[in-house]
């Protein structure tokens, strides 16, 4: 692994209905002044125009921004996964995931890739010392999430506090190692079947505290049903 500060950053950001949240996203990224890092947008035919805007956005950063254009929504697991096989083809040494709902703030990457030196992933973590959720989060969700996450640890065994995060920095080795066709879940179940996957072949992985803030635009995509969804393949999973 080359020198953290001297990497080459690829960041994920999947998109669907995200016209008023990404231009503000993008922008933070790059005021980060990070070098040698590059986006990675794959949006599932947003029919609000978050392509066109990316496009946009392309040519304000150029050079910076890749767009991949699905032609239906296809799930967030599935979209991961393109992003994560497109970056291994690359020449990136190390992959940033993140949300596009402006929840992950991008201040906290450099804090990431720091961590870096002395593990192979880091987690963006609500739910561990000095973590935090924005006050204003809707009650109804916050007890969903907290139930996803207890039921999701229990399932898989896992010992990270934020397993369902999705905000994380990886060594692409990592990346490289798995298997990502063996991966089942294309919801919210995704990001504990990958932390589980990556603990199973060995890898370190720290969680990092962050403050997580409420979307400000659009709706949130959780529900019951996707947390109990998750559950069934997860326990399938962890018991196969």
């Amino acid at each position: 692994m080359p020198n953290i500060l001297k990497s080459k950053i690829s960041v994920i950001i999947p998109t669907y209905n995200e016209v008023g949240n990404i231009p503000i996203l993008v922008r933070n990224i790059f005021d980060q002044s990070i070098e040698n890092l590059n986006l990675l947008i794959i949006d599932d035919s947003s029919p609000d125009g978050t392509s066109k805007i990316v496009n946009q956005l392309s040519k304000e950063y150029p050079g910076k921004i890749e767009l991949i254009q699905r032609k239906k929504k296809s799930g967030l697991g599935s979209a991961y996964k393109l992003g994560y096989q497109k970056v291994i083809s690359s020449d990136a040494d190390i992959v940033v995931q993140m949300d596009a709902d402006l929840s992950h703030s991008p201040k906290y990457i450099p804090q990431f890739l720091k961590q870096l030196d002395n593990t192979d992933i880091v987690i963006g973590s609500r739910y561990i010392e000095g973590g935090k959720v924005d006050k204003n989060w809707n009650p109804l969700r916050k007890m969903i999430s907290k139930l996803g996450v207890m039921s999701i640890r229990i399932v898989t065994g896992l010992k990270v506090k934020d397993v369902t995060s999705g905000f994380k920095a990886y060594k692409i080795d990592v990346l490289k190692t798995l298997n990502l066709e063996n991966l089942k879940c294309n919801g919210f179940g995704f990001q504990a079947e990958m932390i589980h996957s990556c603990t199973r072949n060995g890898y370190l992985v720290k969680e990092h505290p962050i403050y997580f803030q409420d979307r400000n635009n659009g709706k949130s995509k959780m529900s019951i049903q996707i947390i109990l969804e998750a559950i069934k393949y997860l326990t399938l999973i962890r018991f196969k």
